[in-house]
């Protein structure tokens, strides 16, 4: 139950952070088409036997900049409402497409810029809503479910999120009509990298070289370290970023990863790597944090090829990371 709490907390916490657009992103080229048929089947589940889903997707869809783990959160998330919105059931159905924005359209939708977009869209024929009503949907903590249904936070994260892609959202509805919802995510050239699901024999799998963790919590500190030598690594420990770096220097030959804490005392976790790398160039590393104090620093080194893992995670998903870094140098 006390789990069971925390995860819940952890999840308002991250919706919160969704919005305000403070989420550390995880950008990688990918279509849309393959991540949609990749969660079909999750998306199923969640929704039930209240309501069909139907999928249509454009072939030829161009690729996008996207976090694929954020992108499914806003799939669920409108999946989810458009279910709710058709208590006597009906049909869902998600649409993809590659648009051009205008200068006409901008000049009706000043939320708009023009540009080329993929279009994910999420139909339902439910309820549909009123005008007062879309003027609200956004923000948060508003819903019109009843009490202790909804938190309120399921659009305006959808609304942080495709904000924080530089995208936007458009909402056509009417009482009655059913409501559909427009996400345009800016397409890119580039190509797209595959999205592999992650399984449990991934999580299992440990290795025996030598990691720095630097966590200046004791508590997260210790449970990083049992979970990564019960996985046959060796574990050097530092409490800052200070300390990360003058044990780096001292081991940089061994040390074939590092898992810094974002926010620690004397150095951060970027200020810290970033002196490692003047020893070690192209250390790999994984940023843990449950709060982002430097994004932009730390969303530069995301972006090229540093992991990041939000606190509070699994050891699971630790162990998955850390296996799929040191394998990434490994294979490069």
């Amino acid at each position: 139950m006390i789990r069971d709490q925390a995860q819940r907390s952890a999840g308002l916490t991250r919706q919160l952070l969704a919005f305000a657009r403070r989420q550390v992103l995880q950008p990688r080229s990918v279509n849309l088409n393959n991540l949609v048929s990749k969660i079909a089947g999750l998306l199923k589940t969640a929704i039930g036997e209240q309501a069909e889903l139907r999928v249509t997707l454009t072939p030829g869809l161009q690729a996008t900049m996207a976090d694929p783990t954020q992108i499914e959160q806003v799939l669920m998330n409108l999946c989810l409402n458009a279910r709710d919105a058709m208590p006597q059931g009906g049909r869902i159905v998600i649409e993809t497409s590659n648009v051009e924005i205008g200068e006409d359209f901008c000049r009706t939708h000043s939320y708009g810029h023009p540009g080329r977009y993929v279009l994910l869209s999420i139909s339902d024929a439910g309820v549909g809503m009123d005008a007062a009503t879309l003027d609200r949907i956004f923000e948060p903590f508003f819903t019109t479910k009843e009490m202790g249904k909804g938190t309120g936070l399921g659009l305006a994260t959808v609304y942080g999120v495709v904000k924080q892609h530089g995208g936007f959202v458009n909402v056509y509805s009417e009482p009655g009509q059913g409501t559909t919802f427009h996400v345009y995510l800016l397409a890119s050239s580039g190509s797209p990298e595959a999205i592999e699901l992650a399984t449990s024999e991934d999580a299992q799998k440990g290795g025996t070289e030598t990691i720095l963790v630097a966590e200046d919590h004791e508590g997260l500190r210790e449970l990083v370290r049992k979970t990564l030598t019960s996985q046959g690594y060796s574990v050097i420990l530092a409490s800052n970023g200070r300390d990360a770096v003058r044990i780096f220097k001292v081991n940089s030959e061994e040390i074939r990863l590092v898992v810094l804490d974002v926010v620690m005392p004397f150095l951060s976790g970027p200020e810290a790597h970033s002196q490692m790398c003047a020893i070690k160039p192209d250390l790999p590393v994984i940023f843990m944090s449950g709060h982002v104090a430097e994004s932009v620093s730390l969303n530069s080194k995301i972006t090229a090829g540093a992991a990041f893992l939000q606190k509070p995670c699994t050891p699971q998903a630790l162990s998955r990371t850390v296996r799929n870094s040191l394998d990434a140098k490994n294979s490069a």
